[in-house]
């Protein structure tokens, strides 16, 4: 069964770092997908490529597409 974050869980930004990078290409992963046989990071475009397959994958998904094109609160 897929883990979801409650609301008031969830952190104020995101919980990728840029460091941190698709496993099909060099671009910034938005999304880890966690599975009994292990992790795999995306970028938006891989994982909606592959969401179908991946959603039975997984036992949870994080998901920090929404930080896409967004900069970091400087403030924090």
């Amino acid at each position: 069964m897929l883990t979801a974050i409650a609301e008031e869980e969830q952190p104020q930004g995101p919980r990728l770092k840029p460091a941190d990078r698709c496993d099909r290409c060099p671009a910034q992963a938005f999304v880890l997908v966690k599975g009994v046989a292990g992790e795999l990071l995306f970028c938006g475009h891989h994982y909606a490529e592959h969401e179908v397959s991946l959603i039975k994958f997984a036992y949870e998904i994080v998901d920090d597409r929404e930080w896409i094109n967004k900069k970091p609160d400087s403030s924090a």
